[in-house]
């Protein structure tokens, strides 16, 4: 080959140099470019102004805005030390506030202490309003609480003796209050429940009349334990045909003879239903303890001692146990059926959340884990299914914290099928990377949170960002494990210890997620380092997240969701704000607005629609050891916390900067496929579209945008719409049944009005794909049957297979009897060496026959742990690559509310889960060996390569086949029963 010439090198080189230097211009350029984009977004308002606060003589604990425009606000303030609690006045959108707790005090003459504990104002009229006291007074006014007049309570009931009340969702004027009997004391209480009357007012605006519904059933009631109007089953009267309730229908749980309530789960406390008032009551169900109104259905807990059965049938004595059973009703009240939960466990409390579409409940179970060192609560969840009485279990051992009130479960609104949850499994032991139970864990467990897109059909840990904004919030660098993300959970924002923001989302922002959590590689969880908290937001449904602020934030969306404010929150180290922050691009860019005063923040709250770029965060006054720009001074001896409120006005800021959006502002978001595919995924079997303002528009929504239907396009079935099946559980990607004998009764399948299919799959509630048929061939994917197949075995078939098996054992014993006389009389050496091989090979494979009927028999799923709740617990999938809440438990009779405003949770926890049997080992038949986290299939694998070494060995002895069966079957029989033991 010929040297290329001299002078082609140099054109060559020119060309290269050209060619760089074109590229490095290109890139420069679009460097610069996207500088001066992001600049341009980044660059906020010039010389924001200080905010000046607003003080009040105690915290703010909640704020109510009133009229159409948000512009008349009311604050209640808490009673702290000496001071008591107050109200606070603003009619110009919270700018600006003016005291009304000496108005109040000086109606009722200080009579007794002021202190609001519930407001409410009329829908139809905003400007009346009623203010409910902790003692025997009530304040109305009609001036948007300009003036007020005081009444007295009926028999001076006190307010702070409230266990619940409820307004009409249709009359905006009659309001239930379930009160604690005035005359009953504190004594009583070592022998009976103080009784509840359920007291009426049909004119809580206007005359204010009360009826007491004790009263009214004229001796047929005691007292009430529970209620609810029949209209919640459709508040927005969007009723199905078949459920028909009337304005007045209340439903209730009541004793019917006093000292009756006494012990938790009574059955002599009954569900019942009145058309009137109770001046007629019927008795629906016999020991209907408490119950919830959820998805258009009744769920109803049913207490086990009950002498009789659901439909009043009566039961023997040994049929009794404690705990509870749930039964639902979709008729509204009138028949019940059993909810079918694959658990085998003492029921004694469960949580309901409605789902996204308000059709369904998911149930969440309370339990204890006793892992032989201490008791760690946890709940499993079970989605909704068919009938609203057959639900699949979907995740367990979801962490509740030892003093939280909530359980780590979220459903993140506006965008249906997708919750969060934080899952406790076992830490590695030492170099071993494998999670073991929780039962067999002798420290902390180790929480990590999980993410569903499909329902809660399968579940996901959520990847850490590859990038960080906040260097140290980045807790995985030079870590040679995979990445993860965990999210902070309703028990963090509700322990009585210390709290931190949760998990939050909004309808009127779809796409937006934030919380505050931690990153950690794998082996280490949530709080594993404290100092690694810090905020995240994910602006597309979950699928990415980003870190937004190093520490903990308190945050909210405004504006529709085209606004993010948020302020540095006390978490567990006590840190005061001296700034707030917002947002108007998604969490790109953050603009920080200085304060005249630094607090300690509570909270952060808008208006009910979040249609407005302005919100007021609250909180208490500080000490300047903490920050210098704090009110009090270091050695300030007050016992009172002054409360502080800042008014943040995000339009007023920005000023010209922000016009109104234009129909060309607007983007269709939908959840994308991953990370790096922003294609639409579909969620529930569609592909939803959501129209909202896109990221680098700068104008706002406005407080008359009136967001578009989502437009949604139907996708075809695939495994992401379907879940497992009631009575079947995840392993891997296929639904392996439960065991048969440990499952409970279940009448919705004995009587056939719901079929399991075959293959152990179902669809996702609220699921709308085509094709299901492609995959679930037997059902619709709802419980009906679409082969034509029959669940019933026929006499002729018994008669066939009993025939078939004389016929078998017939002709065995003829080949029996000819290879006998083969083996005496006719067989050499070498042809019985050649048997005696042929027989090892047949014996191994009985012996795993033998093993795979008992499996099938007993129902074990292949490669899955037994857990000791009597079912099999599922983690959570968890691929290296890239898934309202109601309770219904009760304490016992002697349980106060603390505070009449919002029932109090309790936190029955369910029976113990037992120990952990430890590994056998049988040198007789072979040695066996199995690890706290070795699994049932490896018992089995041991058993039969000792059957077939022993096999070998005793056939090797030339002893006859029955005696090796023997010898073979007494050792497995004798392996196989310890193992079934532990």
């Amino acid at each position: 080959m010929a040297a290329p010439q001299p002078w082609r090198l140099c054109v060559v080189a020119l060309s290269v140099v050209i060619c760089c230097s074109v590229f490095h211009s290109a890139r420069a350029s679009l460097v610069s470019a996207t500088k001066r984009r992001q600049l341009q977004q980044c660059t906020g308002p010039q010389n924001i102004p200080t905010l000046q606060p607003i003080v009040t003589h105690a915290p703010v604990i909640d704020l109510k805005w009133l009229d159409k425009n948000d512009q008349t606000v009311i604050a209640q303030t808490k009673k702290t030390d000496v001071d008591v609690g107050g109200l606070w006045l603003s009619k110009d959108g919270a700018a600006t506030w003016v005291e009304k707790s000496q108005a109040l005090n000086d109606t009722i003459k200080a009579a007794e202490p002021v202190q609001i504990i519930a407001t409410f104002n009329q829908k139809s009229s905003p400007a009346k309003l009623v203010l409910l006291g902790v003692g025997t007074y009530i304040w109305q006014s009609n001036d948007y609480g300009n003036t007020f007049t005081a009444r007295q309570t009926p028999t001076k009931w006190k307010g702070s003796g409230i266990k619940s009340m409820k307004m009409h969702p249709w009359r905006d004027n009659w309001l239930l209050v379930l009160v604690k009997r005035p005359d009953c004391r504190s004594l009583d209480h070592a022998q009976m429940e103080c009784p509840h009357d359920l007291m009426l007012t049909q004119d809580l605006f206007g005359s204010m009349t009360w009826t007491n519904l004790t009263y009214n059933a004229g001796g047929k009631v005691a007292g009430f334990v529970d209620f609810d109007w029949a209209a919640n089953l459709c508040p927005f009267k969007n009723c199905p045909d078949h459920v028909q309730v009337a304005d007045e229908t209340v439903f209730a749980t009541m004793y019917a003879r006093p000292g009756d309530y006494d012990q938790p789960w009574d059955p002599d406390v009954n569900f019942v239903v009145s058309n009137n008032f109770f001046r007629d009551l019927n008795t629906h169900v016999r020991c209907g303890n408490m119950f919830e109104l959820v998805g258009h259905s009744v769920y109803l807990a049913f207490a086990n001692s009950c002498p009789v059965n659901i439909d009043g049938g009566g039961r023997h004595e040994s049929d009794f146990a404690k705990g509870i059973t749930l039964y639902t009703s979709t008729d509204g009240g009138n028949a019940f059926v059993q909810a079918c939960l694959p658990v085998a466990l003492k029921q004694e409390g469960y949580e309901l959340m409605e789902t996204h579409d308000g059709t369904g409940a998911i149930v969440i179970v309370d339990f204890l884990i006793d892992n032989g060192f201490m008791d760690i609560p946890a709940s499993s969840v079970y989605t909704a299914g068919p009938h609203h009485a057959l639900f699949s279990l979907s995740l367990t051992d979801v962490y509740r914290a030892d003093f939280g009130f909530s359980t780590d479960f979220a459903r993140i609104e506006g965008l249906p099928g997708v919750y969060i949850a934080n899952q406790m499994v076992a830490r590695p032991v030492d170099d071993v990377d494998d999670y073991y139970d929780l039962s067999d864990s002798s420290g902390k467990p180790l929480v990590e949170s999980r993410i569903t897109f499909n329902g809660g059909g399968l579940w996901q840990r959520i990847p850490a960002p590859s990038y960080f904004n906040n260097p140290k919030c980045n807790r995985c660098s030079g870590s040679t494990t995979s990445c993860w993300l965990h999210l902070n959970g309703m028990s963090a924002w509700d322990s009585m210890s210390s709290t931190l923001p949760s998990v939050y989302s909004n309808p009127s922002a779809p796409g937006l997620i934030m919380a505050t959590g931690n990153v950690a590689p794998t082996g280490l969880g949530l709080d594993d380092d404290l100092d690694g908290t810090c905020t995240w937001l994910s602006s597309d449904g979950g699928v990415s997240w980003s870190d937004v602020g190093e520490g903990a934030y308190i945050y909210e969306y405004a504006d529709w969701g085209s606004t993010i404010i948020m302020a540095r929150h006390p978490g567990n180290k006590g840190t005061v704000a001296d700034e707030i922050r917002f947002s108007i691009d998604y969490g790109r860019c953050w603009v920080s607005i200085p304060l005249f005063t630094a607090l300690v923040v509570d909270n952060i709250r808008i208006e009910p629609d979040g249609q407005r770029p302005r919100v007021v965060v609250h909180g208490k006054a500080c000490r300047r050891s903490s920050n210098p720009n704090c009110s009090y001074l270091a050695n300030d001896t007050r016992t009172s916390v002054q409360g502080i409120m800042y008014m943040v006005d995000v339009q007023q800021l920005m000023g010209t900067k922000m016009g109104q959006c234009a129909s060309t502002d607007y983007e269709m978001f939908s959840i994308p496929t991953s990370r790096l595919d922003k294609t639409p995924a579909c969620t529930l079997g569609k592909q939803m579209m959501i129209q909202r303002r896109g990221q680098d528009k700068l104008c706002f929504n406005g407080p008359d945008y009136k967001r578009p239907i989502p437009l949604n396009t139907t996708c075809n079935c695939t495994q992401a719409d379907v879940e497992c099946d009631y009575g079947f559980l995840r392993n891997g990607g296929k639904c392996s049944p439960l065991p048969k004998e440990r499952m409970p009764h279940c009448p919705t399948l004995e009587s056939g009005s719901y079929h399991v299919s075959k293959i152990g799959k179902r669809l996702v509630h609220a699921d709308v794909c085509e094709g299901v048929q492609n995959i679930i061939p037997d059902t619709d994917g709802k419980g009906t049957r679409t082969d034509g197949g029959d669940d019933s075995g026929g006499g002729g078939r018994k008669h066939s297979a009993l025939f078939g098996f004389f016929m078998f054992m017939l002709v065995s014993a003829v080949l029996l009897g000819i290879f006998f006389s083969w083996w005496r009389f006719l067989a050499t050496e070498s042809h019985k060496d050649s048997v005696r091989d042929v027989a090892s090979l047949l014996v191994s494979l009985c012996v795993g026959a033998y093993y795979w009927v008992v499996e099938k028999i007993r129902g074990r799923p292949s490669g899955i742990q037994e857990h000791d709740l009597g079912y099999f617990q599922p983690l959570g999938e968890v691929p290296e690559q890239e898934a309202g809440i109601f309770t219904l438990k009760d304490e016992g009779p002697a349980s106060q509310p603390a505070s009449a405003a919002v029932e109090q949770q309790h936190s029955v926890q369910g029976a113990r889960r037992h120990a952990r049997g430890q590994a056998l080992s049988r040198a007789s038949c072979g040695s066996t060996s199995r690890t706290p986290a070795a699994s049932h299939e490896g018992v089995v694998a041991g058993m039969r390569h000792n059957a077939r070494v022993l096999s070998v060995m005793v056939l090797g002895h030339s002893l006859s086949a029955a005696r090796v069966m023997g010898v073979v079957l007494r050792c497995l029989h004798a392996e196989h029963a310890e193992a079934v033991r532990h």
